[in-house]
């Protein structure tokens, strides 16, 4: 009888995979490795954020100042707004900030491998972009957040959660003066388009539509971001053509390595059985 149910388990579990991963797990864990990789660079290159304090803070002053002869220094005016009105406002702005960036994007590519795997290079070439821009800017451009800045009077909207970007790990990952781009946005424009064009359903479509406004507003609100980062955030993805170049390159490579191999090895194995 129990032998019988975890049996069963395993069938489903193995089709549940199976499901998962359409062009077999090796493909799928490599997909994993390509971008989980950009984590681990983000959390070392926290090392140098830290060295670099009193650069990315007079950067971060100095950027405010462009935005106000710009005319589009909009972060307090936000941020104020959030705070005198209802919290619901708040709690908004402050769970899409943490949730966003990894459980939301986490879930739609794991949906967008399983169930629009054809579609799946492309959306992820857009994120690997972006990623290697920020890795660049970061240490060319070190910036801290508007929260960081001393006597802006920005308040650090997170810092009240249980959960926080002082938590110790949490502090121990984080690069404190990256704020130039905004993966958040990257990442939020290439979901929200993705999620127009792929979904069938059109409240589904509705709500992908209106993501990278809300992510914009949280990312503002809880003072973690400019309104030029957002602007560096869509202008990373104009990365995106390089890395389709050259992915598509590597492929080619990979694809006549392995034919190689092949034609190689099937005169040994022909002598052999011969």
């Amino acid at each position: 009888m129990l032998g019988g149910w975890r049996a069963k388990i395993r069938a489903r579990g193995a089709t549940w995979f199976a499901g998962l991963t359409p062009r077999g797990p090796r493909h799928f864990l490599l997909q994993v490795a390509l971008l989980g990789s950009f984590e681990i660079v983000y959390a070392l290159s926290g090392i140098y954020g830290r060295h670099v304090n009193d650069t990315a803070i007079a950067n971060g002053h100095d950027l405010l100042e462009l935005e106000r002869r710009l005319g589009i220094a909009w972060e307090h005016p936000i941020q104020n707004w959030t705070l005198q009105a209802p919290h619901i406002f708040l709690a908004v702005a402050n769970r899409t900030y943490f949730i966003s960036q990894f459980t939301v994007s986490t879930v739609f590519l794991l949906w967008v491998y399983a169930r629009r795997n054809s579609h799946f290079e492309r959306v992820r070439n857009a994120l690997l972009a972006a990623n290697y821009v920020s890795v660049v800017v970061m240490f060319v451009y070190p910036l801290a957040p508007p929260r960081a800045l001393p006597g802006e009077g920005f308040v650090d909207t997170l810092n009240a959660n249980a959960v926080n970007l002082h938590s110790r790990v949490i502090e121990a990952l984080n690069n404190p003066n990256s704020a130039m781009p905004s993966l958040h946005i990257s990442y939020a424009v290439v979901l929200g388009i993705t999620g127009v064009l792929l979904t069938r359903s059109v409240p589904v479509r509705a709500f992908w539509a209106f993501y990278p406004a809300l992510v914009s507003y949280s990312i503002i609100a809880t003072g973690n971001h400019y309104i030029l980062d957002i602007v560096g955030g869509v202008l990373a993805l104009l990365a995106t053509p390089i890395v389709d170049r050259a992915a598509r390159g590597l492929s080619a490579r990979w694809s006549q390595r392995r034919d190689a191999d092949k034609t190689w090895l099937r005169p040994e194995r022909e002598g052999a059985s011969g």
